[in-house]
């Protein structure tokens, strides 16, 4: 839920915010070096090592810069933002400070396609229908120009955007509509809904401000902001009933659902909450105590592990540790630069 490229542009004026990602989507498995780890997405910077970092699910292997390894050298664009997978076995690599949507095999990471047109600061993608619907941020100072790219995936060619008139952040599908986050940095309080029969904005939903992330469970969007998470009916898309955060926690964070839990961070310690309770829980499952500098740029749970990407100073290698959900350390290694998020394949 990160970006290094917002945080070096508006450091230039004063400094650089960024913020993940998103759910994962078992595609048809086929054999090749990188099934069965997880992927850990590198932002880089102008002058840093970008690119994807695997690690196999008995930890036993780590590789660096994988998509240079199995492609000749080649480089992925600058400041990579997001994966996301189609059900035929591919993968999306989202590089927004190029415009750039890198088509890899997820198992080989063999570059398939690149796609580059109808692209402006893209962000985060979705896959529903055989299409992606990929938003874009453009300018940073405005959301009236922010759209979603809308992409067949039979050929890699744009077919349309839709224009928002909103910011354009994170997107997830039910199967059935697209659901786009209308706020970024924690600015917002709005999720546009998207009919992909027509291509078209169907409503807005009002969400509680600071609006910080959006995912969904079941028939249930849950909305992560300032105060509380909002549950949000998909059927009717009305908003049932909030989540509020104890006094205790000022700033909730990172939130992730997996097995029926919440899963967030405030001020570096772990929590776990039902995702059935009213109350967000103030008992930390535990804390991370890494030597400074330290910055939790990303964040995931997945087969019982608690996974922490640390970005540390921006500047320097980051670094991957992961936990079991009694918060025992289990794995620790350096990645690339600024690692934002974890890609489970």
């Amino acid at each position: 839920m990160n970006n290094f490229f917002r945080i070096t542009f508006l450091f230039s004026i004063f400094i650089f915010l960024s913020c993940e990602n998103d759910d994962n989507t078992n595609g048809t498995q086929t054999e090749g070096d990188y099934q069965n780890g997880t992927f850990v997405l590198n932002e880089g910077g102008f002058n840093g090592f970008s690119g994807v970092t695997f690690i196999s699910d008995d930890l036993s292997r780590v590789e660096q810069n994988v998509f240079s390894t199995v492609n000749d050298a080649e480089e992925l664009g600058l400041f990579p933002q997001s994966i996301f997978f189609d059900l035929n076995g591919l993968a999306y690599i989202i590089s927004n400070g190029s415009n750039l949507i890198t088509v890899v095999d997820r198992f080989t990471f063999e570059k398939v396609a690149e796609i580059n047109t109808d692209l402006d600061v893209p962000r985060y993608g979705a896959v529903l229908d055989g299409k992606a619907y990929v938003t874009n941020q453009a300018s940073f100072d405005t959301g009236a120009d922010d759209f979603v790219t809308v992409i067949n995936l039979e050929d890699f060619s744009v077919e349309t955007t839709i224009p928002l008139i909103k910011t354009a952040e994170f997107i997830f599908t039910d199967g059935f509509k697209l659901f786009v986050q209308n706020a970024a940095f924690g600015v917002g309080s709005e999720i546009s809904v998207i009919d992909p029969d027509n291509n078209s904005v169907e409503t807005i939903i009002e969400t509680g401000d600071g609006l910080q992330s959006i995912h969904i469970n079941a028939s249930t969007l849950y909305a992560h902001h300032a105060t509380g998470i909002d549950r949000i009916s998909t059927s009717d898309l009305e908003v049932t009933s909030t989540i509020a955060f104890p006094a205790s926690l000022d700033a909730v964070s990172q939130l992730e659902i997996y097995n029926g839990q919440f899963y967030y961070l405030n001020n570096n310690q772990v929590y776990s909450t039902s995702i059935v309770e009213d109350s967000l829980s103030d008992e930390p499952l535990f804390s991370y105590d890494a030597a400074a500098p330290s910055f939790i740029y990303g964040f995931e749970v997945n087969n019982d592990l608690i996974y922490l990407a640390d970005a540390r100073d921006f500047a320097s290698d980051g670094r991957v540790v992961i936990f079991d959900t009694d918060g025992n350390q289990v794995f620790e290694t350096t990645v690339g630069l600024n690692p934002n998020g974890f890609y489970f394949n």
